[in-house]
């Protein structure tokens, strides 16, 4: 298992890299990917609690919403963001009801809307739609991405790492009941001094030092409430795994949970420090 979690690694992360490094339509291209099959896998979960769920408009809403902050610069031209932003979030909405409004039986449709809501709204815009436009930021999105990505990665395996090695204390709770607070505090630490390493090295004329080290701590959290916040899912569901795309890591789920929280986190950090600094 932890051998192909490195050679898993050893191949994805250059590639990774040299996707968020070219960015525009070939970062894209990695979104819309990752997204669109985390929502698959969602949908796969969520047949443990109901029947009813169209994983053919729920896929194509999450894309809707990476395509949406992609072209967020053409759209400005013509409207606010936020006009857009809130003119979609009413159609799904709309649409997530109205298709279950027109059921022959209304049995268990209340959970089909809530499920719905839950995956479009989590991984097309809190993940999704931020993603994108993270990498959009000008001048600097590169460097967002990479901070982001090497905070949350790094306290992972820092978390995987020193678990796995000196992990004797159980974290506690029932949703991922082989943690333990040994491999926890190993993460946090890990991801702080990663993070606050690259945001003063990548993004010092952005961040003051204070702010980095902010951020690291923030986004290391996050990112473990990010991996506990899927593990609830997948332990309701009975499932360990998302799924087994990605050799030694599981589903995209399962690879990426820890990004739901911290890059939304991430981007609006910036906007108020941009605005108020």
């Amino acid at each position: 298992m932890f051998w192909r979690r490195v050679l898993s690694a050893v191949v994805l992360v250059p590639l990774v890299v040299l996707i968020i490094y070219w960015g525009d339509w070939l970062y894209l291209s990695l979104v819309l990917i990752a997204m669109l099959m985390m929502q698959a896998e969602y949908c796969q979960l969520a047949q443990h609690f109901t029947e009813k769920l169209n994983p053919v408009m729920t896929v194509f809403l999450t894309g809707a919403f990476c395509l949406l902050a992609y072209l967020s610069p053409i759209l400005t031209k013509y409207l606010p963001v936020s006009t857009a932003m809130f003119s979609f979030f009413t159609f799904v909405f709309i649409y997530v009801f109205a298709e279950s409004i027109f059921r022959a039986k209304v049995e268990g449709e209340l959970i089909a809307v809530t499920l719905k809501l839950t995956g479009i709204l989590t991984i097309g815009w809190g993940l999704g739609y931020h993603l994108v436009l993270l990498r959009n930021v000008e001048s600097i999105g590169m460097h967002l991405i990479f901070l982001l990505c090497g905070t949350v990665w790094c306290s992972d395996t820092g978390a995987y790492l020193v678990g796995r090695t000196f992990g004797k204390h159980k974290l506690g709770t029932p949703v991922s009941p082989r943690k333990t607070v040994e491999g926890t505090i190993g993460g946090l630490v890990v991801g702080t001094l990663i993070g606050f390493g690259l945001g003063t090295v990548l993004l010092k004329d952005t961040f003051s030092s204070l702010d980095a080290a902010f951020i690291a701590v923030l986004l290391s959290v996050l990112g473990q409430l990010g991996d506990l916040s899927a593990s609830l899912m997948k332990r309701t569901a009975g499932v360990k795994d998302s799924g087994d795309v990605i050799p030694g890591h599981g589903g995209f789920i399962d690879r990426c949970d820890s990004l739901i929280f911290s890059t939304p986190t991430l981007y609006y950090y910036w906007e108020l420090t941009r605005h108020l600094g």
